[in-house]
């Protein structure tokens, strides 16, 4: 494990032992209760991404070994594209949607998630795409964690239509007038969730309270690890001050006998 060669690389047909490799490795070190997190695809599932058009595939290798990798969608106007109930009043041809991350256990913590949706977001940005789109189940908090450190906000909490399992929905302007801006807002509401040392306690409650919150106008914006808390953001209408002018009129009037 050296973490010095990293390479970034789009995946094809001839990737795909490394591909199930990979997912093999991850798999063998999960625990009982962390085996949801992964859908277990066949070779002939990967094969549509691996040699895809609006299905992709992108890798991170370290030398010869395939250490992350990523199934991104770039679906086409007018073609059945995945996690139809989110963002539906986008056009496909404007959307990236990420899919499934996998990253070897070995090299967690070294930024790889974040690394391969910047590299995908800035190609997909010279293709005039215009959001990234992602659906993380909730009780996989450490990649929905990531998503938010990438800039994603979460702005939808339901259950996936067809599975019923509790996600949570993630998404990030990137077109490229967003790129190297920063956005100041006034009137801006702030709640502070506590996560705590252990999310997965937490997991049926914080259901319930994002969904609240979501409802509310809020948006899960950043991690706060100094609180332990999740910031969400909710912006308000500027406030308005109206004068009476006729009220000021007669009141100047009475006091001065002139305007």
């Amino acid at each position: 494990m050296s973490k010095k060669h990293l390479i970034v690389k789009k995946l094809d047909g001839t990737n795909l032992q490394d591909v199930m490799n990979l997912q093999d490795r991850i798999i063998a070190n999960l625990s009982d209760d962390e085996q949801h997190f992964i859908l277990h695809r066949t070779e002939k599932d990967y094969m549509k991404s691996l040699n895809g058009t609006s299905s992709n595939m992108l890798g991170v290798f370290d030398g010869s070994e395939l250490i992350a990798q990523i199934i991104y969608g770039l679906p086409k106007n007018g073609e059945t594209r995945d996690m139809p109930e989110f963002k539906s009043n986008i056009p496909n041809n404007e959307l990236v949607i990420f899919e499934a991350i996998l990253v070897d256990p070995a090299y967690r913590g070294s930024s790889l998630m974040k690394r391969m949706l910047e590299h995908i977001e800035q190609n997909a940005i010279d293709d005039n795409r215009t959001h990234s789109i992602i659906q993380i189940a909730i009780d996989n908090p450490a990649s929905w964690i990531n998503a938010l450190h990438h800039g994603m906000k979460i702005t939808k909490v339901d259950r996936d239509p067809t599975d019923g399992v509790k996600v949570i929905y993630l998404e990030k302007k990137i077109s490229k007038t967003t790129q190297n801006t920063t956005l100041i807002q006034d009137n801006i509401k702030t709640y502070n969730m506590y996560l705590g040392d252990n999310i997965h306690k937490k997991i049926p409650s914080l259901f319930l309270k994002m969904q609240h919150l979501i409802q509310k106008g809020y948006k899960g914006v950043t991690l706060d690890k100094e609180t332990k808390s999740l910031i969400w953001h909710k912006s308000e209408e500027p406030k308005t001050t109206f004068f009476d002018f006729n009220k000021l009129y007669t009141n100047n009037f009475q006091k001065t006998g002139t305007l």
